[in-house]
C-alpha cells in the first residue's frame, strides 16, 4: 500500500511548501520543502524539484512505519497513519497495540494524543489530528 491522494492532500495542507528553511513553531526543528527536517539548517534554500524529492523520501519513511504494523488497513486508515508518522516520526506504542489487538476505535482515538509539542497543546496539531481521525474513518472500519 502507498500513500493515496487523500493522504498527500492532508499532509500538504499542513506542510506548506517553503523553499527556505524556517522554524514552524518556537520549539520546532528547522524545516524546509513540504515539512522535511532531516539535515536541515537555518539558511538552507532549495528548489521545488528538491522539495518534491524530499517529500517522496519522507513519505517513504512514514509508509515503512505504517507497514511495520502488519495489520489490515483501508486506504483511508493507511493515509491517516502515514500522515501522523510523517509529522511525528512514529506511531507511538498505543496505536500499534490497539491495531494489533483489533481495537480500531481506540487506535483512532489515540491519534488525538499527538497534539502536544514540548508539553504544550498546540491548536495547529489538534486540527491536524482531528483531520487525520476524520480520514481514518472515511472508508469505514470493515477490515
Amino acid at each position: 500500500m502507498k500513500l493515496g491522494p487523500r493522504g498527500e492532500e492532508l499532509i500538504k495542507s499542513y506542510e506548506k511548501l517553503e523553499l527556505k528553511a524556517y522554524l514552524p513553531t518556537l520549539n520546532d526543528r528547522p524545516t524546509i520543502g513540504w515539512g522535511s527536517t532531516k539535515g536541515v539548517k537555518m539558511g538552507d534554500v532549495i528548489t521545488i524539484n528538491v522539495a518534491n524529492e524530499l517529500f517522496k523520501n519522507d513519505v517513504a519513511v512514514a509508509e515503512k512505519i505504517v507497514h511495520r504494523l502488519n495489520v489490515p488497513l483501508t486506504q483511508a486508515m493507511f493515509d491517516s497513519l502515514t500522515s501522523l508518522a510523517f509529522n511525528t516520526g512514529t506511531l507511538g506504542e498505543s496505536i500499534p497495540e490497539y491495531l494489533r489487538s483489533g481495537d480500531y476505535y481506540m487506535a483512532c482515538q489515540s491519534i488525538f494524543l499527538w497534539r502536544k509539542q514540548a508539553g504544550r497543546n498546540l491548536l495547529g496539531l489538534a486540527r491536524r489530528r482531528a483531520r487525520e481521525i476524520q480520514l481514518f474513518l472515511e472508508d469505514g472500519v470493515n477490515v
